[in-house]
């Protein structure tokens, strides 16, 4: 038995596999490597990469600077617990995220993963409102389409009954907003006017809960699992101003968007300037690109300082073994390097002016109902998931990986990619959906 035979073996008898139905094991690609904004499978058939592994790849992949960082700090030194010591590269890291957000948010805690993050988000939001003498404030509201994770906290805030169904029981102390999107846009429905809930919609729910029993607001930026949902302009700005009316917190969700993805440095400053920016915030996969399993949450300075006042610890008292994980974070400030220098955040925004303009055509199709985004995390609205799998597969068979999660084609490709390999990508994904169109047309 070769190695190709073998790998597919021990997959298909002793993996499982996450977010997967069981009867599609003998469907995947075994892919073996990767370079730049292609992975090769074990046929030795390439593919161009229009989905970021699934939106962490942001350097592309076997990027030297960042496979040197990984072996030269593991050679050295792979990890210490942070409750006991400190290493460099987290330290690090934690300065380094601090340069990139507005004052005053400079304190950094590490995790493993964006679900970790939404857990460590919520338990420091409620643990501080109880230090302040605010017990009775636990509830935390979130868009009805968001996704913050898949853990126990992270899954209630979400009202997908696809996500939540299965799970129960799930904590209380969570309620959701209106997702900031036409109800008649979302259904497919012909309608002649927008109507797009907001701040009075938001208001009225916040008052109906009782603002006194209100942590925090967690959102994401641009809703990806969701559907790449893009709210309008200045609904994050009328959240911040609510949070501020009736003291909550406001924690922005940039697991999916953080670090380039959406053509500015982190998804909120299309809609906060510093003046108004979040008091926490959560970020992910792009933090290590893909490299190193790595999460943060950043607060105000102030947030943290309270923590000097918790009467069991005078700290944080939550934390993993490998939160902040040193090669992790060596793997991350050298992803964030490359990013700089390589100017990457622009290039976010080019590229993805130019797949939302090249992809635009398709909203002609009767197969699709919108095409939207915002830099680099573009989504194509199929009219049924019936459809958005099979172009999938056409455009897999066709040499281009696209994420369809729902309806919803996301186009999402390292921040790296060229123009000529967004061209070719867009070309692709075109045809494939005017061929399944034109198939579900015939029958």
């Amino acid at each position: 038995m070769n190695k190709a035979t073998a790998v597919r073996e021990a997959d298909l008898q002793h993996l499982w596999h996450p977010w997967s139905p069981l009867n599609s094991a003998g469907e995947r690609l075994v892919l073996t490597d990767g370079r730049g904004s292609h992975v090769r499978d074990d046929h030795g058939r390439t593919f161009l990469d229009l989905r970021a592994g699934t939106l962490n790849a942001t350097v592309g992949y076997s990027h030297p600077r960042v496979v040197q960082a990984l072996a030269e700090q593991a050679g050295r030194l792979m990890t210490w617990d942070l409750a006991e010591v400190t290493t460099p590269p987290p330290a690090e890291l934690a300065q380094r995220i601090a340069s990139l957000l507005p004052p005053p948010l400079g304190r950094t805690l590490f995790c493993n993963s964006g679900s970790e993050a939404t857990e460590a988000a919520l338990k420091i939001a409620r643990m501080w409102h109880g230090i302040e003498g605010s017990v009775e404030r636990t509830v935390v509201l979130s868009y009805a389409d968001g996704y913050h994770g898949a853990t126990a906290a992270a899954i209630a805030t979400t009202a997908s009954s696809f996500r939540r169904e299965g799970s129960g029981p799930l904590p209380d102390g969570y309620a959701h907003l209106a997702t900031p999107r036409c109800a008649a846009c979302a259904s497919g429905t012909g309608h002649t006017h927008c109507r797009v809930p907001g701040s009075a919609e938001w208001e009225e729910q916040i008052l109906a809960i009782g603002p006194e029993n209100i942590a925090a607001i967690l959102v994401e930026p641009v809703l990806s699992v969701g559907g790449v949902i893009v709210p309008p302009p200045g609904r994050l700005l009328d959240l911040r101003r609510l949070c501020n009316r009736y003291g909550m917190l406001l924690i922005v969700d940039e697991v999916a968007t953080g670090f380039g993805r959406t053509g500015r440095t982190f998804g909120f400053e299309h809609d906060l300037d510093p003046q108004a920016a979040p008091d926490i915030v959560t970020t992910s996969k792009g933090l290590a690109g893909g490299y190193a399993p790595l999460a943060a949450v950043t607060v105000r300075e102030d947030i943290y300082a309270v923590f000097a006042r918790d009467r069991l610890l005078g700290g944080l008292r939550h934390g993993h073994t490998t939160g902040g994980h040193t090669t992790a974070c060596a793997a991350a400030l050298a992803v964030l390097d490359v990013i700089e220098e390589e100017s990457l955040v622009a290039a976010a925004a080019d590229r993805g002016s130019q797949l939302l303009s090249l992809l635009s055509v398709l909203s002609e199709c009767a197969q699709v109902r919108e095409v939207r985004g915002c830099g680099l995390i573009i989504g194509v609205e199929m009219a049924s998931v019936e459809m958005a799998a099979r172009v999938s597969r056409v455009a897999q068979d066709a040499g281009v990986l696209v994420r369809g999660f729902g309806p919803v084609l996301t186009v999402a490709p390292p921040l790296t990619i060229s123009k000529d390999e967004a061209a070719h990508g867009a070309g692709v994904l075109i045809e494939a959906v005017r061929a399944t169109s034109r198939t579900v047309v015939r029958s």
